[in-house]
């Protein structure tokens, strides 16, 4: 529940350097916590909706969207299909 409700929330405050921002979002994948990388799948993707991204930011969103699935696909026992549209659909 408590990925669902970051992954619908208000982006967080983000640096608009983005070479400050990529190491930011990395030390938050590094983590190893699934709501920080919630919080870069949903930041990125609001950044990816209103401005794009470069290439190194929209690798970073991928990977952090497969982990995010990963772990989605383990806890709610679901494919890796369905929770990919789940949360595609947390930002349409």
């Amino acid at each position: 529940k408590r990925v669902i409700a970051i992954l619908q929330g208000n982006s967080s405050s983000m640096s608009s350097n983005w070479n400050q921002r990529y190491r930011t979002n990395m030390d938050k994948m590094k983590s190893g916590s699934i709501f920080l990388v919630a919080e870069v799948v949903r930041n990125l993707s609001i950044l990816d909706r209103d401005k794009g991204l470069s290439t190194g930011e929209r690798k970073m969103l991928d990977v952090a969207r497969q982990i995010l699935v990963s772990e989605l696909v383990l806890v709610n026992e679901a494919t890796e299909e369905q929770m990919e549209t789940f949360v595609l659909n947390c930002f349409a």
